[in-house]
């Protein structure tokens, strides 16, 4: 007997992950609706929804039908903003999110996978800067706790660790360390300036590991997941690589801003073992970037 398909609801669905979990879903034959800020969004196979998670009325319409919701969705920018302006930053992931969660009330979902980050381990810490992005997401996992105490639906949390591979956002303004230190390298004029030493350890998913997992944690008993790579290289190691990947003659420059950040590395719970070591994934990205961008 073939497993039954699933009526799916994916928020966020113009983002980076949004749009590579939406082709695998509907190349596994689910029912999927697709949330977007982008107007001009518009995938085959899939109903288009464009509106505004902070409208009731609007997040009532989209949930008509639905069993399965992946919340995607988030207002993200860059770490300057994010610690400059911490409390609006907090203001546009959680009121959407809260908006969203009250509208189930009256829906018939079985199933919510909410996406955090690995990063809100940081959340709380008095030795960081205050950053909105990191507390909207910790805030959000407080209410979705409180939302699993009443309601009883299906809760599943991610912490995922930061995402690359094709597809990436290559714009400096918001690009996360390896698509940023791609561009970096592509254009840096013969230098490269790290922050601190560059001995800051980071771990990194690849975009079809991540999907991965996404898909087979709906299934799973469990409702906490730390999704990541166990591989950790520092800065300056991930910069040097990609450097060679570029092809481009680049010497980087360390200790002339600020020190390196302190990093708590991750210890995963994957539901799919990741297939993609750091070198592959990083020369398919430098590839897509070299053909594309």
């Amino acid at each position: 007997m073939k497993a039954r398909k699933s009526n799916i609801l994916v928020l966020g669905a113009n983002g980076f992950v949004g749009r590579a979990l939406a082709k695998k879903l509907l190349q596994d034959k689910n029912t999927v609706s697709l949330v977007s800020r982008d107007k001009k969004h518009r995938v085959a196979g899939a109903k288009m929804f464009h509106g505004d998670l902070t409208d009731p009325n609007f997040c009532k319409k989209i949930l008509r039908g639905v069993e399965v919701v992946y919340y995607l969705a988030s207002f993200k920018k860059n770490v300057a903003i994010h610690t400059r302006q911490p409390f609006d930053v907090v203001y546009e992931n959680v009121l959407p999110l809260l908006t969203f969660l009250w509208a189930t009330k009256t829906s018939a979902i079985k199933t919510l996978i909410y996406a955090s980050s690995v990063n809100v381990k940081y959340a709380v810490s008095n030795n960081r800067e205050t950053d909105g992005y990191v507390l909207g997401k910790y805030i959000n996992e407080l209410i979705l706790k409180s939302f699993i105490a009443q309601t009883g639906i299906d809760v599943k949390i991610i912490r995922s660790s930061a995402v690359y591979g094709p597809g990436n956002d290559f714009n400096p303004e918001v690009a996360n360390v390896i698509p940023l230190l791609i561009v970096k390298a592509s254009y840096s004029g013969g230098k490269l300036v790290l922050r601190g030493k560059g001995k800051r350890k980071l771990q990194f998913i690849y975009i079809d590991d991540l999907v991965d997992n996404l898909i087979a944690i709906k299934n799973s008993c469990e409702s906490f997941f730390v999704i990541g790579n166990n591989e950790a290289i520092s800065v300056k190691d991930l910069a040097s690589r990609i450097i060679k990947l570029v092809g481009k003659n680049v010497k980087i420059i360390t200790g002339v801003t600020q020190e390196d950040k302190s990093t708590k590395l991750d210890i995963f719970n994957n539901v799919v073992r990741p297939k993609t070591n750091l070198d592959s994934g990083l020369r398919k990205t430098v590839a897509y970037y070299k053909t594309t961008i």
